[in-house]
């Protein structure tokens, strides 16, 4: 019996899902051969084999990324990719990491690095991965963000953010999901979707998008930025997956807050070393942003 071509591009498809899964090397003889060298190098005497992952690229027809090795050793996350036949290693440790990006797009995910290198540059690594093998990936935010026990976190409740629920259910729960769970909530900023009519065209109505759904949640351990992918497929006025910023209190530069001429205000965050986050809000929520850029501002040299 022969396949249809739509039968084939599914089992394309398929494979090329599974090849992008995420493996975990259990010990030095599952690495690539490309890898061992410099792998054995870190090493040194170390006996105990560490946490280490190989993510194979993933490709489509909107993203495009490359293998990369991940381990973590001494309290330093690094990244190792194969450039022009030759390993680039680049190593973070953990209390020079400014900016932690988490990102999910349907089966596609992310997750984004930047800070000092322990060679003293400035880096930014992305990993990407098929989101079916997060579980794999998920070792590595506990240990940048210092995550307690699943069990310890599930036993808070989160009464001030109770207020989210009926305004947005799935940013509710990615809040909660977000947060440590020892952590002290000082301040949180919802903002639903903004986005301006255009002038129909053959009958049809057409919207500029100002900026996605988000959230910002200000504890007393980090700014954490939740956000809609605008690069995501909207249904039924709904979007799916989404982007997860965290960033340590330490980290935070400067805050600035500017008016726009469209009567929304922009939040701005410099974060270490090199990295800007602008937000937008409507005028309504002025009162709850002016208090986050406070608190805000009350982290500068700590």
């Amino acid at each position: 019996m022969k396949h249809s071509n739509t039968q084939g591009k599914l089992l394309t498809g398929a494979r090329q899902t599974m090849l992008s899964w995420v493996k975990v090397i259990k010990n030095f003889d599952e690495l690539p051969d490309a890898y061992k060298n410099s792998v054995d190098e870190l090493l040194g005497d170390l006996q105990k084999f560490p946490y280490t992952i190989f993510a194979p690229p993933m490709s489509s027809s909107r993203f495009e990324s490359t293998e990369k090795l991940v381990l973590w050793l001494n309290e330093t996350l690094y990244v190792l990719e194969e450039k022009d036949e030759q390993i680039e290693l680049t190593g973070y440790p953990n209390k020079m990491i400014g900016h932690l990006e988490v990102g999910n797009v349907l089966l596609y995910s992310w997750i984004s690095v930047s800070g000092i290198t322990a060679t003293g540059d400035i880096a930014v690594s992305t990993i990407t991965y098929n989101a079916a093998t997060h579980r794999h990936v998920q070792p590595f935010l506990e240990n940048i963000r210092s995550l307690p026990a699943k069990k310890d976190k599930a036993k808070i409740e989160r009464p001030e953010l109770d207020y989210l629920a009926p305004l947005n259910f799935k940013f509710f729960n990615f809040a909660l999901n977000s947060l440590k769970g020892n952590e002290k909530v000082f301040a949180s900023v919802w903002q639903p979707e903004i986005s301006n009519s255009i002038v129909p065209l053959f009958k049809s109505a057409f919207k500029r998008l100002v900026t996605p759904a988000h959230l910002a949640i200000l504890t007393d351990q980090e700014i954490i930025f939740i956000e809609d992918d605008h690069r995501s497929i909207e249904m039924k006025g709904k979007r799916y997956g989404g982007i997860w910023r965290y960033i340590p209190r330490k980290s935070i530069l400067a805050v600035g807050l500017i008016e726009r001429k469209d009567d929304c205000l922009c939040l701005s965050c410099k974060i270490k070393p090199d990295l800007l986050i602008e937000r937008i809000f409507e005028a309504e929520v002025r009162d709850q942003v002016l208090k986050l850029k406070t608190e805000l501002e009350s982290s500068m040299g700590m």
